[in-house]
């Protein structure tokens, strides 16, 4: 039994599918809750289990749990592997794991690479694993998509600077409705919140933009689209995880390290790291085989 402990944004959610999807025979991950019922979903023999249990948010304190209900403890000591995204090894936590589990073999990995190296998330989670003696098998995600669904385009990113201009993403939406191409536009909880409220209304009216302040929202926006354009964000590397052929457009952020995994993904981005301007709507447009307005 391998355990999977992660908490943190969609974007780093989804870039350890792959991890997920290669470590050998049953795992459970523990996660919020959300997220959980997703990688049950998109992984095999992947079952899930809240993070949010108070069980687990003890094994942050010192003292840690005084018992364990049977279903935590089954866990626990079933586990042979144990990953964990939540405890840098030498915390509460991790010492608190090894009292519950001591026959683990325990890693605890950072979400973010630490230092300046130059390799993807994905291939140090996986080097991070193999150090250890754990071997990832490569499944690699299939292609999904309907091709007569739409494409659908998601303005935003919880970084404002990650964000291309939103004049230009109506010109994209505007190119796609000339071409009688099916479009259809998302948002997020970071928009709901940043964008004044007129200009929500506009997006409603004009482009039938639709809000999605929830995982399954978003999911169930993407699952009968044929592609997905966007900035570097949550939602676009959950896309690519869940098969879309995908269209990430990168900026200020290094795509060597970020650039989302999935089975047909084109990375759009400049010679060097730049504010998001760099791009033009006709350079865009020309990438995805479609002419000007």
């Amino acid at each position: 039994m391998n355990l999977v402990f992660q908490q943190a944004a969609l974007g780093d959610f989804a870039l350890i599918l792959p991890l997920l999807r290669g470590l050998e025979g049953p795992k459970t991950f523990v996660g919020p809750w959300s997220r959980g019922r997703l990688a049950a979903a998109l992984v095999e023999d992947c079952s899930h289990v809240d993070i949010e249990m108070f069980e687990f948010t003890r094994f942050h304190t010192e003292e840690g749990p005084h018992t364990l209900s049977p279903m935590v403890a089954e866990l626990f000591e079933r586990a042979l592997v144990i990953v964990s995204f939540v405890s840098d090894g030498e915390d509460d936590w991790a010492a608190n794991v090894v009292k519950w589990a001591p026959q683990c073999n325990l890693l605890c990995l950072p979400v973010r690479p630490p230092g300046d190296g130059f390799v993807h998330v994905v291939d140090y989670h996986r080097e991070q694993l193999l150090s250890h003696g754990i071997a990832l098998a490569e499944v690699p995600t299939a292609v999904t998509g309907d091709p007569a669904g739409p494409v659908v385009i998601h303005p935003g990113s919880g970084g404002r600077e990650k964000c291309w201009p939103l004049d230009r993403f109506e010109a994209l939406v505007r190119a796609y409705r000339k071409h009688h191409r099916p479009v259809r536009v998302i948002y997020g909880e970071a928009e709901a919140e940043r964008w004044p409220q007129e200009e929500l209304e506009r997006w409603h009216a004009e482009y039938d933009a639709v809000g999605c302040g929830s995982l399954e929202c978003l999911v169930e926006q993407l699952l009968n689209a044929s592609a997905y354009i966007g900035n570097d964000a949550g939602p676009t590397h959950l896309a690519a995880q869940l098969g879309l052929p995908t269209t990430a457009l990168f900026g200020p952020s290094d795509p060597t390290l970020w650039s989302p995994r999935g089975a047909q993904v084109n990375v759009v981005v400049p010679d060097s790291p730049t504010g998001m301007d760099w791009l033009s709507v006709n350079d865009l447009l020309g990438r995805l085989g479609l002419d000007g307005e």
